[in-house]
């Protein structure tokens, strides 16, 4: 009977060291994330300054353009600047995801996802809709 009780162990244990083998291993301790492998657009000296100024969009919103040293800034009335990020030539970006489009030498202005700025003012600012300005 010792013999059945000790194969009996045997048994079990080895059944445990299984069972512990078979369970997944711990997720890893940190996480890996990639950023996206566009590189920011360098503007060269001077070369904000063709866009640096007030534009009247269409549906009567001022927005005002300017730089401080080395940073791109916007801005609608009063509010709270946000900052600019070179996409492009010509081509720039907010964190929150407003894109400025400038053609004609920065004659003109296309904005898309103005509701991403902020903004107090009366005037209601449409999700999908672009608005453009010209000088």
């Amino acid at each position: 009977m010792g013999v059945i009780a000790s194969g009996g162990c045997a048994a079990a244990m080895l059944a445990v060291a299984c069972a512990a083998q078979a369970q997944p291993s711990a997720p890893p301790e940190s996480i890996q994330i990639k950023a996206s492998g566009a590189a920011a657009y360098r503007l060269a000296p001077r070369e904000f300054e063709q866009f640096a100024r007030a534009y009247l969009l269409d549906n009567g919103i001022v927005i005002h353009l300017y730089q401080r040293r080395q940073r791109f800034y916007t801005q609608l009335y009063n509010e709270a600047p946000v900052e600019l990020y070179a996409q492009a030539p010509g081509k720039f970006s907010t964190a929150n995801g407003a894109r400025l489009e400038f053609t004609d030498d920065g004659d003109t202005i296309a904005i898309t996802r103005l509701d991403r700025m902020p903004y107090s003012g009366l005037t209601p600012i449409v999700p999908d809709r672009v608005y453009m300005a010209s000088r």
